[in-house]
């Protein structure tokens, strides 16, 4: 409460919301530690992330139909995905704007979906384009596929780690989206990809 300078009464001090957060993705191919630095970068700067949809989706399908692992996987599956991502995306941009954070943490977003649909599929949905656009997304930090690659059934190869890791690459400068390149391990990708974040915030 504050004494209003003109009528002498109480007023509320109204706290200001940052509608527009910033956006940081976390990209990059699988088995390259996207989600294992978002969760070193949420914990440092105790902002929200989005979990990657993608794998929720595949688990769920694994648990209680015929999937048996990535490759079971079809084009109708995309369109799923990508509603899903929004979905996720959206959630954590409004759990910012709600807490006031300067910005938030996408582990993966909408340019990931299309780009597998495209490499793997030869297509994608139709208002994905689109809905990539309207994300506006702040900056990407892009990370080099040098860590061990980790098997699961969510996983392909470390060959197809390499082949994506350089579309979504190319991908990043046809669009003319200025990122950033991680190439540290362990501690040191984390104080990396800090020092950057701390640079773009200022």
């Amino acid at each position: 409460m504050k004494d209003n300078q003109f009528t002498q009464k109480k007023t509320t001090m109204i706290k200001f919301i940052n509608k527009k957060p910033k956006s940081i993705v976390v990209f990059g191919a699988e088995s390259s530690g996207k989600s294992t630095l978002t969760k070193q970068l949420t914990k440092y700067y105790k902002v929200f992330a989005n979990a990657e949809f993608s794998r929720d989706y595949l688990d769920t399908k694994m648990k209680y139909t015929k999937y048996e692992d990535t490759n079971s996987l079809t084009f109708d599956d995309v369109e799923p995905i990508a509603i899903g991502q929004l979905c996720s995306e959206n959630k954590t941009r409004e759990l910012a704007i709600a807490h006031n954070h300067s910005f938030y943490l996408l582990d993966t977003n909408l340019l990931t979906t299309f780009i597998y649909s495209k490499y793997i599929y030869k297509k994608s949905p139709f208002w994905l384009e689109k809905a990539i656009q309207a994300q506006e997304y702040s900056y990407y930090l892009l990370l080099k596929p040098n860590t061990k690659w980790v098997f699961d059934k969510q996983r392909e190869s470390d060959e197809g780690r390499q082949f994506f890791y350089e579309k979504m690459k190319e991908e990043l400068e046809n669009r003319n989206i200025n990122y950033f390149e991680i190439g540290e391990l362990n501690n040191k990708r984390t104080e990396e990809a800090i020092k950057i974040i701390d640079s773009l915030l200022i």
